[in-house]
């Protein structure tokens, strides 16, 4: 904590021990919060957990005259989701913020993946960030204030052809996003969704189709996904919920809230001929961007296709 800082209350910073979660710790505790660093300490896949991350991060933040204790449990785990907001609030006074950095990966194409593949990763991420919000907003709402911040993935918004169970995984946190910011706001409690482009040990993992999507200016370090989560957190901003933001190099994206793009009108006797002409002509279908952007081929009609 930089001397003149006002002391705040405490944030919880899941997958708080490296990359992205670290930098966030590290900078909410710069700015005077008291900060529970929460990491199971696994290798990317979620094997191997270990205290050693979550304790360094800790560390480096008490020698620069921070608060923050460390946490090591799985936050799909519901005991290990209240026992971060308990310590938050028995240690710092207060949960003012919490932000959800975990992950892990298992990638395997959907033909191929398992039922372990799936399972694990989606217990991870989905039910890992609403664990973390469950808890946390039930405080937050006695409290009338706080923030809770979730990190998507562009791979959630447009897909990721080896992902599966993490693209489902982070489009689901966007729907708890909208959703709890539509409970919260009665409570004075916001809720957004940041969606990072960092040089990470997860990125390490991309192909060079999948990181030239991006400039390679927007894949440095994770300063800038800090500086949003702790503006994000801020009382004054408590009027900026249920959006989804990137932040990638030094360039800060608000995505369009989905919503129709067209509509036809049936009439009331359906007709096969008639569903089907909405589909070929009627409607404005738009192919995903990430077909073009990652060279993918997209399926084309059949030669036997019945031209009816």
């Amino acid at each position: 904590m930089t001397a003149g800082t006002r002391e705040r209350g405490g944030a919880v910073v899941t997958g708080g021990g490296g990359g992205i979660g670290a930098a966030i710790a590290m900078r909410f505790a710069a700015a005077g919060f008291g900060v529970v660093v929460s990491d199971l300490g696994v290798d990317v896949a979620g094997n191997a957990p270990s205290t050693t991350a979550a304790d360094a991060v800790v560390e480096a933040i008490i020698a620069t005259g921070g608060r923050a204790v460390a946490r090591y449990g799985s936050v799909a785990d519901f005991a290990t989701a209240q026992d971060l907001v308990d310590t938050a609030v028995a240690e710092f006074g207060s949960i003012d913020a919490m932000v959800t950095c975990h992950g892990i990966l298992r990638e395997r194409m959907i033909f191929n993946m398992s039922e372990a593949e799936w399972d694990s990763v989606i217990a991870v991420h989905l039910r890992g960030t609403f664990a973390c919000f469950r808890f946390a907003s039930a405080r937050m709402r006695e409290q009338r204030d706080g923030s809770l911040i979730a990190l998507g993935s562009a791979a959630g918004m447009e897909g990721s052809p080896a992902q599966a169970n993490y693209a489902a995984a982070k489009a689901g946190i966007v729907g708890l996003v909208f959703s709890t910011a539509l409970a919260m706001g009665r409570y004075g409690v916001n809720a957004n969704c940041i969606v990072p482009a960092a040089a990470t040990r997860m990125t390490a993992r991309l192909t060079e189709a999948t990181t030239g999507t991006r400039a390679a200016d927007e894949r440095q370090g994770p300063e800038l996904i800090a500086e949003l989560a702790l503006a994000l957190a801020q009382p004054q901003f408590r009027t900026v919920t249920g959006q989804v933001l990137t932040a990638a190099g030094r360039r800060v994206a608000v995505w369009e809230h989905p919503s129709e793009v067209g509509s036809v009108q049936l009439p009331a006797e359906l007709t096969e001929e008639a569903v089907q002409a909405v589909l070929a002509t009627a409607l404005p279908l738009a192919p995903l961007r990430r077909f073009a952007a990652l060279n993918l081929p997209s399926p084309s009609a059949p030669a036997h296709a019945d031209a009816r």
